[in-house]
């Protein structure tokens, strides 16, 4: 009978922390998280950018750097994509193992509850890791021995997951490029050639064979300058034994939206399209250490314009919803109490100049 005792090689850790317990023995205290996010920075060891000096000296009291050369004051953070944080850099570590090591992606309440933080602020820390993912993946390009291009429909709007009547749910769709070590998805605002060919040709690669469906829009869109091969006539229809790949992510997209997310906005869809692709795009490296280089990387942006610059497609035309359901109730109880109002003001206008005539 095989033993099913684990190897010392399968008990190791895998990249810089294994588990909750050696990302604390790690980076449990702020000045271990400092030092890697400045090592992060200055991979080859501190320089001031603008002495050149190689030697700094911690501010007293402050969480802040000075150089010794010319006295300039930086901290691990500045010119980052959390740079301003009032938060402790262990909370934001935290957050990114929690969204690196959940395969189905960490929550905000979970994240905010882990972090000892309200939910607004782990809404808000998810929002600026997944804006890290967002920016590197504008950046890539799917190639390799094979490549799977197709489009879905997602459901997002108002409500949650499920559908029914009045939930404000409409269907957006989303294109997508998988290959065995990549995968892009972006919301599209249609599903013409023109929004296809510019999602191609911002992320396939052009020298690796191209497998499609049997949508008429798709061999427009890649019609010029793609090896196209493996693509269904139209009366065998999509079928997924010829495009598993892409079916395969799609259907774990789905769940990941519907399960983990409950539904999601048409305007946070390309926030956790970005973070399903960074994460299947990473998976088989340290997802820890590359996410903590991409919050290094790239730099600070407003929470509230996190969202217009990292989407490269139009926007789905739902992402102009407000978020919330419209009462139009409340509505007509407003407007016929500011005509009430209206009235009254207006009769007290008339009784005033009627007594100011008699008195006259």
């Amino acid at each position: 009978m095989a033993s099913t005792a684990r190897s010392a090689a399968q008990n190791a850790p895998r990249g810089i922390a294994g588990n909750m317990a050696e990302l604390v023995g790690r980076f449990g205290t702020e000045g271990a998280c400092e030092a890697h996010m400045i090592a992060l920075r200055w991979p080859g060891g501190f320089e001031c950018p603008r002495c050149g000096c190689r030697s700094y000296a911690r501010v007293a009291g402050r969480r802040e750097f000075r150089c010794a050369g010319c006295s300039w004051q930086f901290s691990a953070t500045s010119g980052t994509l959390i740079a301003h944080t009032r938060l402790p850099l262990t909370k934001w570590f935290r957050a990114a193992y929690m969204v690196c090591s959940d395969p189905r992606g960490a929550s905000a309440q979970a994240v905010a509850r882990e972090c000892g933080v309200s939910d607004a602020t782990g809404v808000a820390m998810l929002r600026r890791l997944r804006a890290a993912m967002g920016f590197s993946m504008r950046l890539c390009r799917v190639g390799g021995d094979w490549v799977e291009v197709d489009g879905a429909s997602v459901p997002c709007g108002n409500g949650g997951a499920v559908r029914h009547a009045g939930s404000g749910l409409r269907d957006a769709p989303v294109e997508l490029a998988v290959s065995g070590s990549a995968l892009v998805a972006r919301a599209l605002s249609d599903v013409t050639a023109g929004s296809l060919s510019e999602f191609c040709a911002a992320h396939v690669s052009r020298i690796h064979p191209v497998r499609l469906d049997a949508h008429p829009s798709h061999g427009q869109a890649l019609a010029g300058g793609w090896d196209l091969r493996g693509r269904p006539s139209a009366a065998d229809g999509d079928s997924e034994a010829s495009l598993p790949a892409v079916h395969h992510c799609v259907s774990n997209l789905k769940a990941k939206l519907q399960g983990t997310c409950h539904g999601v906005t048409a305007g946070r869809l390309q926030e956790h399209l970005d973070e399903f692709g960074w994460k299947y795009s990473h998976r088989r490296g340290d997802q820890l250490a590359d996410l903590l280089a991409e919050l290094a990387r790239w730099p600070h942006v407003r929470l509230r314009d996190i969202r217009g610059v990292a989407q490269a497609q139009p926007a789905h035309a739902g992402s102009l919803d407000p978020g919330y359901r419209h009462d139009r109730g409340i509505e007509r109880r407003w407007a016929k109490r500011f005509r009430r109002d209206l009235a009254t003001l207006v009769a007290q206008v008339a009784l005033l100049k009627g007594a100011s005539l008699t008195h006259l």
